[in-house]
């Protein structure tokens, strides 16, 4: 039978467990937006050293500044499809898109690897002092 029909109070479990699930909900949000950040800062990075290994600035012959300038503002500016799309004239441009996209896998990974487990780490030290908390209260 359920509780509305008994008239009985709702199992006391809930109210904690629902309150664990909140808090956890709440802390993820922050982890996640500086991963997020992180991992767009990454990205720019690697797209830096794509241009600058590669040297694409002259993959654009009407550019008449400086390879520095351009390389920071096609970093900024241009995804990395596009970066590639520059890149189709060399033989071994399928196997350089390969390669650039497992080590974005890579890094990315390594990132929101590092704020999952910061944030798993934190949430369980949390719950470790509220179930000592409760422990000690039982006494």
């Amino acid at each position: 039978m359920s509780n509305a029909a008994t008239g009985s109070p709702p199992p006391v479990i809930a109210v904690p467990l629902w309150a664990w699930l909140i808090v956890t909900a709440l802390t993820l949000l922050p982890a996640a937006y500086f991963a997020y950040l992180d991992s767009g800062e990454a990205a720019r990075v690697m797209r830096v050293r794509l241009i600058e290994h590669y040297r694409l600035w002259e993959t654009a012959p009407e550019y008449a500044g400086t390879p520095q300038a351009w390389t920071r503002f096609a970093a900024w500016l241009l995804d990395t499809n596009q970066l590639m799309e520059r890149m189709r004239e060399g033989a071994l441009a399928e196997q350089i898109e390969i390669d650039y996209r497992r080590d974005m896998l890579l890094v990315c990974g390594k990132i929101i690897g590092a704020y999952l487990l910061a944030w798993l780490t934190a949430l369980a030290l949390l719950f470790g002092a509220a179930r000592l908390y409760q422990r000690r209260a039982r006494r």
